[in-house]
């Protein structure tokens, strides 16, 4: 099981970012010997896979917004496991990176080699290379082999296979995993999606000038704010276009610099960008955007001349939620600081019917 991104309720006014999951998720209520399919993106997850029970089903975040389904053996000799989650952020290349760096540091598999390396493929349904798989050969312990798979359902979900077997050999598990995967059980029309390839370091570090500064006043609140609406415009407008052609692919690169207090995490931006990023929170789909405030140029200074020229914004499944504008751009280690310690500047409900903006504005005085 994957690290838990746990996120305080709406109306705290810090927010912790990242808690240990103490507690097993809440399980599902679905019978173990019947298919259970996933509503919003029309999933189906059969009983059995690759001829292993489905054994358990959980729920990481409410609203089918986060699932995962465990298939395996009692003993645990042979085990796929299949996540649905919403797609807030980020990229197939960049949640595969953070799948793959998760998997490559399991103590249970004692260090891994590349049996076959990352690589795309077309999953069902689709008609674009919009998928990553690869697949491992572990140094020590009880596994043969264990292989990874991630790509798009449509352009709201992701979906993720890991397979690990102590039977199956590293040759001949990449064969199983994409077996696995046709036998899910998949929606008769899938809006096609960017082709998928592996991320790479970025060829340029990022224009950082040191800490950053929050900026009061009332830009900064309009500008906070503005956030918040943005994020709820831009689902209503996602779901206005779900049939459109899907944009060209934003190619992503790795930050390749070294962040002390970011271990667990992983810095991607657009590629041949400078200016902005992402910090991905474990592999759970969730990640802190920084970028230049698009609102900054129509607002200029107020008359204190303060200006919010950096947005920072947190992305979680069913929220965004804006912090204070800053003066410059953070070094990712102090946006996730920043996350973790400083009050919300506003926030935007982005699932459900209701339409919430919530704002701080003790944050911005």
């Amino acid at each position: 099981m994957r690290r838990i991104v746990a996120l305080l309720p709406v109306f705290s006014i810090a927010t912790p970012l990242l808690a240990s999951a103490q507690g097993q998720p809440p399980a599902l209520a679905i019978p173990a010997d019947k298919p259970y399919r996933h509503a919003p993106s029309g999933l189906v997850l059969p009983a059995t896979l690759d001829g292993l029970p489905r054994f358990s089903a959980d729920a990481l975040a409410p609203d089918h917004l986060d699932e995962a389904f465990n298939f395996g053996t009692s003993n645990s000799s042979e085990d796929i496991t299949v996540f649905v989650f919403r797609n807030v952020t980020g990229s197939v290349p960049v949640w595969f990176d953070r799948v793959a760096r998760v998997v490559e540091h399991r103590d249970t598999y004692g260090g891994l080699t590349v049996a076959k390396p990352a690589a795309a493929f077309t999953p069902p349904g689709q008609t674009t290379a919009s998928g990553l798989i690869a697949s491992y050969r572990p140094a020590h312990g009880p596994y043969r082999s264990t292989a990874i798979a991630f790509f798009p359902l449509g352009p709201d979900w992701y979906v993720e296979l890991r397979y690990s077997s102590t039977t199956i050999e590293a040759d001949a598990i990449d064969a199983r995993l994409r077996g696995a995967i046709d036998a899910l059980g998949w929606p008769r029309k899938i809006t096609a999606q960017p082709a998928a390839e592996p991320i790479a370091d970025c060829t340029a570090p990022l224009a950082l000038n040191g800490a950053a500064k929050a900026v009061k006043g009332e830009n900064a609140m309009m500008s906070s704010l503005s956030a918040g609406l943005l994020a709820s415009v831009g689902r209503e407008a996602a779901e206005k276009t779900k049939d459109t052609p899907p944009l060209a692919p934003s190619v992503w690169c790795r930050d390749a610099a070294t962040y002390p207090s970011l271990a667990a995490q992983g810095v991607y931006r657009p590629r041949d960008s400078s200016d902005q990023y992402l910090v991905a929170l474990s592999d759970a789909g969730r990640g802190i955007w920084v970028s230049p405030d698009p609102i900054t140029a129509l607002l200029g200074k107020d008359k204190e001349g303060n200006a919010a020229v950096w947005s920072l914004t947190l992305n979680d499944v069913a929220v965004t939620t804006a912090y204070a504008g800053r003066d410059r751009l953070p070094p990712p280690d102090q946006a996730f600081a920043i996350v973790n310690s400083e009050p919300y500047a506003s926030r935007a409900t982005t699932w459900g019917k209701k339409h919430n903006v919530q704002v701080n504005s003790d944050s911005l005085k």
